[in-house]
């Protein structure tokens, strides 16, 4: 038999309901005007509920399945009474398809969109090409989805360092970091100036993935070195934030694998280091990974230049030695498995 031309349109109502979440203007009023029942259609549309619209879409398809395999069947034996409920399919069917090419779209996300980095390597895939102060999201195998502020290298090599340190003349006094343990824990100064980013957040940063660190150097009359090692990462504080560092490669000279790697972290309050008789940080100033004593000695006394004070001061053993003290450094991280070429 025919399909019901008020079942039909019963359906359209259904569609207008849907139509009506989401009004089209260029083709609504025209449609509207075809039935009689278009007051019914547009009251008391704020009170139409998700699950009436669901049971619309479902009955719209069931009416169309049931009406084209009606008149598949008896295309020579009906085609007169199938005339009137065609029509209003036509209309049914223009409806869907407009729908259909008009419903909003929630914005999809690829898997190159960085919502929550957790480092400035994920930032700059993220789109940020600039140098400065970003939020990262921590998720280390101690550290669930904890933001911290980092200071991110947009134009080293590449980009996407995450720096851990930086030292520079900021007239700050010059035992700035000669600091205790607590304080080297948290990290302490200004992520656009002087600080330390804490032992805390390096260990989380570099327990989350495979990481290399670089260290670039400058000297007080502007020579400029650098010293990059293909693996970093250090232990939590239980284990006194014990280093790990290997593989060298720049123009610095190695100052790190002899007497630094596999070194527990010391402050001027905790001695951690190698040395037999002496405290490492409370002789040259600072909190590092000493052993017995060192050839590094970043957080020492920002003395800028030549000294007459023994290994005091910020020195890069290979660079410049241990009576000239640096004008400039930074520590900074980078996943191993960066690639310039994903980076653009």
């Amino acid at each position: 038999m025919v399909f019901p031309n008020a079942f039909i349109k019963l359906g359209i109502l259904c569609m207008l309901t849907l139509v009506k979440e989401f009004p089209f203007p260029d083709f609504e009023i025209s449609v509207y005007k075809l039935l009689p029942f278009y007051n019914l259609a547009s009251r008391g549309k704020e009170k139409r509920t998700f699950r009436f619209r669901m049971i619309c879409i479902f009955a719209l398809s069931l009416i169309l399945n049931l009406s084209f395999s009606q008149v598949r069947g008896n295309v020579t034996s009906t085609c007169d009474q199938s005339n009137g409920s065609m029509s209003y399919l036509d209309v049914a069917m223009d409806m869907i398809t407009k729908f259909k090419n008009n419903f909003p779209v929630c914005p999809t996300i690829s898997q190159d969109t960085i919502l929550k980095p957790v480092d400035c390597e994920e930032v700059l895939r993220s789109g940020q090409k600039k140098s400065g102060v970003y939020t990262v999201w921590l998720r280390s195998r101690v550290t669930e989805d904890r933001p911290l502020e980092v200071f991110c290298d947009m134009d080293t090599d590449g980009g996407g360092w995450t720096v851990l340190q930086r030292r520079d003349n900021f007239n700050r006094p010059n035992d700035y970091f000669y600091k205790d343990w607590a304080s080297y824990k948290k990290g302490f100064g200004e992520k656009e100036k002087e600080f330390w980013l804490g032992n805390d957040n390096i260990f989380a940063l570099t327990n989350q993935r495979l990481y290399s660190i670089r260290f670039d150097l400058k000297a007080v009359d502007g020579e400029r070195r650098y010293a990059l090692y293909d693996t970093f990462w250090i232990d939590d504080e239980s284990h006194k934030y014990t280093s790990h560092i290997s593989d060298y490669s720049g123009n610095a000279g190695d100052s790190m694998m002899k007497k630094h790697n596999n070194q527990k972290f010391s402050t001027k309050d905790q001695d951690n280091d190698s040395h037999q008789t002496e405290s490492c940080s409370q002789l040259y100033k600072g909190g590092w990974w000493y052993g017995s004593c060192h050839d590094a000695n970043l957080n020492g006394l920002y003395l800028n230049g030549t000294h007459k004070t023994f290994a005091d001061g910020i020195h890069w053993d290979t660079f410049r030695g241990k009576y000239e003290s640096l004008a400039m450094t930074e520590m900074k991280i980078r996943p191993k498995n960066f690639s310039k070429k994903d980076a653009l």
